[in-house]
C-alpha cells in the first residue's frame, strides 16, 4: 500500500509554511481519540510546534497519497542543554541523559490519519525520518496506554528505557530508545 505514497522531507522554514495546511490537519485527524483532552487540542499542538522547529536538526517527513497528506513524522537532534530528560520519572543509568548535540535524535511525533492506519504508512514514515541520521541513538515518548504503538515500536527494534511526564497536564509516557543508524526507504527533498 505504501507504494502508492510519496514521502517528502522538509526543514524548519518549509515546515512552518505548511503548518496550517498540512501538519495541523494531520495532527487533528490522527488524534481523534484524545483531541478533547487539553494536552491534545489543536491549539496546544500549534502552540508547541514552533519549539520543535527551532531545535537544530529538525526535519519532518510527510506522506501523501496524490496531493492528500496522510501522515507525518518529525523530530530533531537533542542539544547539549536539552530539557528532554528533565521529565523522567524513573531512574536511568549514569550518563544516559548526557547530550553532546550529536548523540540523540528525538522522534517527536509520528502520526497517520485513520483511513491509512494499519497499512505500513507509520513504519515507512518512521524509516524515512530516521534514514541517514548521524546520531548514535534515537528516543521517543509513547503513551503508556497506546498498546498498538507500543507493539509497533517493539517490532521496529525500540526498547523501553524509562518513564516520563513532560508537562503537568500531559499523560505519562514510556521513553523508548533505539540505536542508529537505520537503513530503509528514501524521502525526497522538498
Amino acid at each position: 500500500m505504501t507504494a502508492d505514497l510519496t514521502f517528502t522531507r522538509y526543514g524548519p522554514a518549509d515546515a512552518e509554511d505548511i503548518l496550517d495546511s498540512v501538519i495541523a490537519p494531520v495532527f487533528v485527524a490522527s488524534h481523534q481519540d484524545v483531541i478533547d483532552q487539553p494536552f491534545y487540542t489543536a491549539d496546544r499542538f500549534i502552540e508547541r510546534f514552533p519549539g520543535y522547529v527551532k531545535v537544530p536538526g529538525f526535519q519532518i517527513v510527510v506522506a501523501r497519497s496524490g496531493t492528500e497528506p496522510v501522515g507525518q513524522a518529525f523530530g530533531c537532534t537533542l542539544p547539549v542543554k536539552t530539557r528532554w530528560w528533565n521529565s523522567l520519572t524513573t531512574p536511568v543509568p549514569d550518563g544516559f541523559t548526557i547530550e553532546t548535540g550529536t548523540r540523540t535524535f528525538a522522534l517527536n511525533e509520528l502520526m497517520v490519519i485513520p483511513q491509512w492506519q494499519g497499512k505500513g504508512v507509520a513504519h515507512a514514515l518512521h524509516n524515512a525520518l530516521l534514514e541517514g541520521r548521524s546520531e548514535q541513538r534515537a528516543t521517543l515518548l509513547v503513551r503508556e496506554d497506546n498498546q498498538a504503538a507500543q507493539r509497533a515500536y517493539a517490532r521496529w527494534g525500540w526498547h523501553k528505557a524509562a518513564r516520563a511526564q513532560p508537562f503537568p497536564d500531559s499523560p505519562h509516557f514510556d521513553v523508548m530508545m533505539i540505536d542508529l543508524p537505520l537503513h530503509s526507504v528514501s524521502a525526497t527533498k522538498a
